[in-house]
């Protein structure tokens, strides 16, 4: 998920989260004692999901950014056609 995050395939990404999730819950519904592994592979997961984290912020601030952009253009446009008359 971390690698479809960074190509920028949101679509992708959501589409896994379910599964995801599930696998997260049966991963940690075992009342299995948490050995070195076990913590190591929890930091992996932490540490990727700060990954995704963080490209989804970036994805949000651009996609704000642009929007503001059009948004923008269109009260130009406006702007322009009222004084135009």
């Amino acid at each position: 998920m971390a690698s479809l995050g960074d190509a920028g395939e949101w679509d992708a990404v959501i589409e896994l989260e379910p599964e995801r999730r599930n696998l997260l819950e049966r991963a940690f519904a075992t009342h299995a004692p948490a050995d070195e592994i076990v913590a190591e592979r929890v930091r992996a997961i932490l540490d990727l999901d700060k990954r995704l984290m963080a490209r989804s912020i970036e994805a949000r601030d651009r996609i704000a950014e642009e929007l503001g952009q059009t948004s923008r253009g269109r009260k130009a446009a406006s702007a322009y056609q009222s004084a135009r008359g």
